[in-house]
């Protein structure tokens, strides 16, 4: 600790601007201006025959010709395949959507007729579909959240039931 002390009252004893002994700016001068005139010498660029206006065109013409030779003959590696949508890929919300909503167009689309017990039916689904948007947007803040996902696919679930139950009671 005592070596701590003495450098910090050595510390608090230093002067806060320093300050040269002479000045400075006669020996700098002259440095200055002999810089300025080397690199103004330096700055001055001899003409290149090469990058002259006949050969500038030259080299545009070989790259374009290298251009069109690549692209002519260019195969690619492998055949190039149609994208198929392919939900599983993606993540969990989107399977499940997508194979509920593929179920459930396919139940409206065999419904004829529906029973009067069912009058509501289609309250009764916007219902589900407000629910099942709230769970889609608490997904967008916590994605892939198990407790979430199960309760999607709860939801699309009975609903597809009740939907099962309309199409049936049109049948009979």
């Amino acid at each position: 600790m005592k070596t701590e002390h003495e450098l910090d009252t050595l510390i608090a004893g230093l002067s806060t601007e320093l300050k040269p002994s002479r000045d400075l700016w006669p020996e700098l001068e002259p440095r200055l201006t002999e810089h300025k005139a080397v690199t103004a010498n330096l700055v001055q660029l001899k003409t290149n025959r090469w990058l002259s206006v006949p050969f500038a065109s030259a080299y545009v013409a070989s790259a374009a010709s290298v251009l069109l030779a690549v692209t002519l003959f260019w195969q690619p590696a492998a055949p190039i395949q149609p994208l198929v949508f392919n939900p599983q890929l993606v993540d969990a919300e989107t399977a499940i959507v997508y194979s509920f909503e593929q179920a459930k167009a396919e139940q409206l689309a065999s419904m004829k007729t529906v029973s009067p017990v069912y009058a509501d039916w289609q309250q009764q689904l916007a219902q589900w579909q407000q629910a099942i948007d709230l769970v889609q947007l608490a997904l967008k803040y916590n994605p892939n959240e198990a407790l979430l996902l199960k309760q999607l696919r709860q939801l699309y679930a009975q609903q597809q039931n009740y939907l099962q139950k309309v199409v049936q009671s049109g049948l009979v």
